[in-house]
């Protein structure tokens, strides 16, 4: 008869378990609570959008873009236009310009134009004119409407904007420029 002894070595599970518990604690005090976060300030803040960009399906929810009131297309002209950018879900920017938010008025609907407008866009007044950027591309927009809901510190729209190719946005924005603490 064979008696055989066990091998198997004393299990280090406890051990291991109590070093990840005991790193996890000495961790948590670690966390700096003096980082500010912008805060929502209306329940449709930020920009939600779907659609098709170079015939791929987009979802953009994004609490806090990146806003600019002033000049989004620097080096051409100095002009006035409102835009904001986001990631999509998977990670790609996009960018919508108004290139001439002085046609936004609150409360109204405005069609959406597609103007050959380079330089002068700010000048244009019979519909608004707005571009489209993602991944390395700007596409003017064709045709669409913005049904605008503010325009004063906040623009807040929803969107329903074509593109060529079939390509097109559709949703809402509520947006702010970042204050300098926030930044």
């Amino acid at each position: 008869m064979s008696h055989a002894r066990s091998t198997a070595a004393p299990s280090r599970r406890p051990a291991v378990v109590a070093v990840v518990l005991a790193f996890a604690l000495a961790l948590s005090g670690c966390a700096t609570a003096s980082v500010a976060h912008r805060q929502a300030e209306a329940d449709d803040d930020g920009v939600q959008v779907t659609g098709t960009l170079g015939g791929a399906r987009v979802a953009i929810s994004e609490g806090v873009p990146d806003v600019v009131f002033g000049d989004c297309d620097p080096g051409i002209e100095i002009d006035q236009d409102v835009c904001w950018s986001a990631r999509t879900i998977d990670g790609m920017t996009v960018a919508m310009v108004i290139e001439n938010p002085d046609v936004l008025v609150a409360g109204e609907a405005v069609d959406v134009i597609g103007d050959t407008c380079d330089l002068d866009c700010d000048d244009v007044t019979d519909g608004v004119v707005v571009d489209v950027r993602w991944d390395g591309r700007q596409v003017r927009a064709t045709s669409g409407r913005l049904e605008v809901g503010s325009v004063d510190e906040r623009v807040s729209a929803a969107v329903d904007v074509n593109l060529v190719g079939g390509d097109g946005l559709d949703g809402t924005f509520n947006i702010r420029e970042l204050r300098p603490e926030e930044r």
